[in-house]
This record gives C-alpha cells, structure tokens and sequence, in this order.
C-alpha cells in the first residue's frame, strides 16, 4: 500500500491546483488534487519545466508502461542511502555529445543532458527526480509524484518537504541543490569512481568509453578502492565516498572549510588504489579531533574515527543518529543500518 501523508486531512482541495500545498494534505487529498490535472499535451517551453514526467523523455510514449531506448539504465558502483528505497537510475545524453572528462574528478555535462531516479517504496512509485542541463550553467532540478493508480506523475511545486507517515520524506528541489551543489556539474552518481567499480551496472565508465562520449576516455576503466589489513576498509571508504564525500565533504562542499575530505580522487586510484592510510579519508579521520566546536562540545570525548571503538568514533556516532547532529543532515529519518554497520566493523577491526 502507498504510505499515506501526514498534515491536516481537511484542506480545500481548490488550494491545491498548482501543487503548492501539498506538504500539509494527506494522501487522499493528493490523489483529489492529482486526478483535476489529467495529463496534457506536452508542450515545449524553454523557461519552465513539463507538468507531467510523461513530457520529459523518460518514456517512449506519453505512458510509464515502456521506457525511451535513449534513456539508458545505470546503477552507480556505490549507492548513496535513500531510507531503504528501492532506485532506479536512467541518464540521456544527446545524440553525438560528450561529457567532458578532462578533469577525472570533475565532469562536465553536455547541454540537454537529462538523469531521472526513480523511488519506491514497497515496489510502488513514489516519486521520479529529474535533473536537465538545459544550459552552460543552467539546470533544471525537480521532482515528479505519482498518482495511486502508477499511471501519471506531475511536478511538485511546493515549498516545503512532503512527509509520509512512514517517515519517507520528499524533498523539494532547493533540498535537492543543498546536496548536488557537491557534483562539478550537478549529478553525483555520474562520476568517475562510482562507475569504474566493478559493481556498477548500465552505464559504465567502460560502456561510455565504447560509446565514445568521453572526451579523453581512460585506457583504464575498472578500479578497486583501497584495502588495508583489516579487510573491511574498502566498504567503509565506498559508503563514506557516495554518502558523505560527494555530497558535502570534497573541496567542492564542506571539506576545506571543517578539513574533512571523504571524497576519493581520481588520482588516488588510478592506474592502481593508493594505500588506506594515503586517503583523504584516513588521514582526516584516524584519531582526529572535530573542528566543529559545537560538535566537540556535544561529544567531548569522540574523535573523528577513534581505532577500535565505534562508540566513540564520530563518524559512526552521526550516520547512525537521527535528530541533532545527524548526518547526512537532511531529508533522512532513517539509520543506514548496513551502511553504517560496514563502517563501524572497519573502525573496530582499526584496533587490533
């Protein structure tokens, strides 16, 4: 069954014509308010984007049932922690176009490119991001919600996230930029390590170099993260990779300004993975203190990783909390128990 929202029940459902109040109705309301905005004819508009998911070329027809052949499948090699939702990836790249690789770290999209997920819970759409280059320095980022019958989704416009009373949360797309701000160009998946480890799939960093849309294809096109002695380093530094580094803590975010950079580098792992104490990661992390004084004030005595105990590691103690000074910060209520369980077996084992 679709989770329901929770908000007030009794809202004029007349409010909701533009979807702008959809944070505070519940589901039945939402149905209402979806079943007035039957699906149009798509429209071309080059300052606003499609009401409906069915105008974005995800699909082949105006109808979810059979996917655009250009909309190509992808599964990054690590996945970033979405509160136990089921994804689905596609990217489009305009026909003849390349992505710019110059800088392995720092991809560069061409214009029109297009990355659609798709998030369900319990096998049942909930909703479908969308992020389009539509110019240089131009990207359209929004989400689309579904109808209960799975047979339309329409652009969310509200301003406030939407909760359902299982705890998922559907953030609006200022939300959206506070994490893909950390993305060169915007997508975060899309990059060079997630899609040379060898358990991505779709699109590949191999697949884009046979397609020729890279613009300096490697020679090398599959990678390992580093491993230590513990034998637990490498999924430790993979979930911190996708789920703390490309969003935030890199030189492009947070990282230069709380020095703590959990983003692997090109550089660190090709042609061969640099050693576990070599990474950023390691070296910011093992027995260090926070920078951040209100974080030390509430944690007196953690470290940012302390050898063999979890417990009192920061790392560990913030992805595995929900409430103040959980992290990531926004948009989950949910702990990663797997993630977070290959991060503390890492930070245990540092101790023997």
């Amino acid at each position: 069954m679709r989770p329901a929202l929770v908000g007030a029940r009794r809202r004029g459902i007349a409010r909701c014509r533009d979807m702008a109040c959809i944070g505070a109705i519940g589901m039945a309301e939402l149905l209402a308010c979806g079943a007035q905005n039957a699906t149009p004819a798509c429209v071309e508009s080059s300052d606003s984007a499609p009401e409906q998911l069915a105008c974005t070329g995800l699909y082949s027809k105006q109808s979810p049932l059979e996917y655009a052949r250009s909309a190509h499948p992808y599964e990054p090699g690590v996945t970033f922690w979405s509160d136990g939702s089921e994804k689905q990836r596609y990217l489009y790249l305009p026909a003849g176009s390349q992505i710019d690789n110059t800088q392995m770290d720092a991809w560069k999209f061409p214009i029109g490119t297009k990355a659609w997920k798709e998030f369900r819970r319990n096998g049942v759409l909930v909703e479908t991001r969308l992020f389009w280059k539509r110019g240089e320095a131009n990207w359209f980022s929004g989400t689309y919600i579904w109808d209960e019958q799975q047979t339309q989704a329409t652009l969310n416009t509200s301003r406030q996230p939407l909760l359902a009373d299982d705890g998922y949360e559907i953030p609006t797309a200022k939300d959206c930029g506070k994490c893909h701000h950390g993305g060169s160009d915007n997508l975060l998946g899309v990059e060079a390590v997630s899609l040379a480890l060898p358990t991505a799939e779709g699109v590949t960093l191999e697949s884009l170099v046979d397609a020729a849309e890279l613009s300096d294809p490697p020679e090398q096109v599959s990678i390992a993260l580093p491993e230590d002695a513990t034998g637990r380093a490498a999924a430790a530094l993979g979930y911190l990779h996708v789920n703390c580094g490309m969003p935030c803590h890199s030189s492009r975010g947070l990282g230069e300004e709380t020095q703590l950079i959990l983003r692997m580098r090109a550089d660190q792992l090709w042609p061969a993975p640099t050693s576990v104490e070599m990474t950023d990661a390691y070296r910011a992390t093992v027995g260090e203190k926070p920078t951040t004084a209100s974080v030390h004030q509430e944690f007196p005595d953690a470290l940012r990783i302390t050898p063999g105990n979890h417990e009192q590691s920061l790392l560990w103690l913030l992805s595995h909390r929900r409430g103040d000074y959980q992290m990531p910060p926004l948009v989950s209520h949910q702990v990663d128990e797997v993630g977070t369980r290959e991060l503390s077996d890492w930070i245990d084992a540092l101790g023997g």
